[in-house]
C-alpha cells in the first residue's frame, strides 16, 4: 500500500477517477455525479492538448464533454469512447477550481502545484514520456493511467485513463 504524504479531502486514482467519476461509467451516471450534463463537442472541436494526452496515451475517443463552475470537483472535460468515459481532466487553470484542486491528490501523494521532480519520485523516470504543447509539459505515465501537465514547473492539471501495459 502507499504512504500518504499528504490528507487530501478527495483522492483521485490513476487509472480509475475520482470520487464517482469513474472511466467506464455512462454520461447518465456522470450527469448524476457532478449535477448536469455539461458541453458536449465532437472529437474535432477538442482542443489540441487534450488530444495530444489522448493519442500518446493510446485512448481513441468519440466526442468530449467540458465542464466549467462545478462548485465541488474540478472536472474540465471528459471524453467518451462508445457511450463511456475513457478519460477524465482535472485542471486548475480556473480561478473558482484553484481551491478546489488544493484538496485532491493522489493516494502516492502527489498534489496539484507539485514541481516534476515530485512526479519523477512518485511515477520514476524511465516510465515518464513527457510531450510539449502551448508552453505545457505533460508528463504521462501509460502504466498508471495518469497524465499530468506542468506550466512553470508546477502541475496544473491531471489527467486519468485506462492504464496500457508498457
Amino acid at each position: 500500500m502507499f504512504a500518504l504524504s499528504q490528507s487530501f479531502a478527495q483522492f483521485l486514482i490513476p487509472g480509475e477517477g475520482i470520487m464517482d467519476v469513474k472511466i467506464g461509467a455512462d454520461w447518465d451516471e456522470v450527469e448524476w455525479e457532478l449535477g448536469f450534463k455539461g458541453h458536449m463537442s465532437d472529437k474535432e472541436d477538442v482542443s489540441p492538448e487534450v488530444q495530444l494526452i489522448a493519442d500518446n496515451a493510446g485512448q481513441d475517443f468519440d466526442f468530449a464533454v467540458s465542464y466549467q463552475h462545478i462548485m465541488w470537483l474540478p472536472v474540465t472535460t471528459l471524453l467518451f469512447k462508445e457511450g463511456k468515459v475513457c478519460m477524465i481532466q482535472l485542471g486548475s487553470d480556473a480561478e473558482y477550481n484553484q481551491m478546489l484542486c488544493e484538496n485532491i491528490g493522489t493516494m502516492e501523494g502527489l498534489n496539484f502545484w507539485d514541481n516534476a521532480a515530485k512526479i519523477h519520485e512518485i511515477y520514476g523516470n524511465e516510465k515518464l514520456e513527457s510531450k510539449t504543447s502551448d508552453g505545457i509539459t505533460y508528463k504521462i505515465c501509460k502504466g498508471r493511467g495518469i497524465a499530468v501537465g506542468l506550466e512553470e514547473d508546477e502541475v496544473r492539471t491531471m489527467l486519468i485513463f485506462q492504464p496500457s501495459i508498457e
